[in-house]
């Protein structure tokens, strides 16, 4: 029985939502594929990030050098797609992530940034992330349909 399809059955015979039954489960992935970074549980999102029409799994994490997105885009079993973004540039304690539709157009992307995102397409079921600490500008996290990667743009 596949991951997801034991935590949806848990759910069910406890009452309790299969994304809070996950979160501890999408932290060890992340744990074991990166090491050396502390995790936050709390910061589990759930959607299609790479626009394969599935749910994957997004977990923030930090340490003193750094912020890490890890993206699972296959299942827990698999390596994730990591970001790294250097604390010099940002803070760690302040870091949270959080969804983030990916329905703006190249042109709306370009008022805010004074650039042009490669690879990215709008979207009304895919979702980005929205990383950002209180100090520096949000960097938004998108799928790039061309390098077939995630990347990012900031406001």
């Amino acid at each position: 029985m596949r991951t997801t399809s034991r935590l949806l059955l848990l759910a069910a015979l406890t009452g309790m939502s299969a994304h809070a039954l996950a979160n501890p489960a999408v932290k060890a992935a992340a744990s074991r594929f990166v090491g050396g970074i502390a995790w936050q549980e709390g910061s589990v999102l759930t959607a299609d990030f790479s626009c394969a029409g599935k749910a994957q799994s997004a977990i923030l994490g930090t340490s003193d050098k750094e912020i890490v997105v890890a993206v699972f885009t296959q299942d827990l079993a698999k390596p994730p797609e990591v970001l790294r973004f250097a604390s010099a540039d940002r803070n760690p304690a302040e870091a949270k992530i959080r969804l983030e539709d990916s329905s703006l157009t190249k042109d709306e992307i370009v008022s805010l940034s004074n650039a042009t995102p490669p690879g990215y397409r709008p979207s009304k079921s895919c979702k980005g992330l929205r990383l950002s600490d209180d100090s520096s500008d949000a960097a938004h996290i998108y799928w790039d349909h061309e390098a077939r990667r995630f990347d990012t743009w900031t406001q």
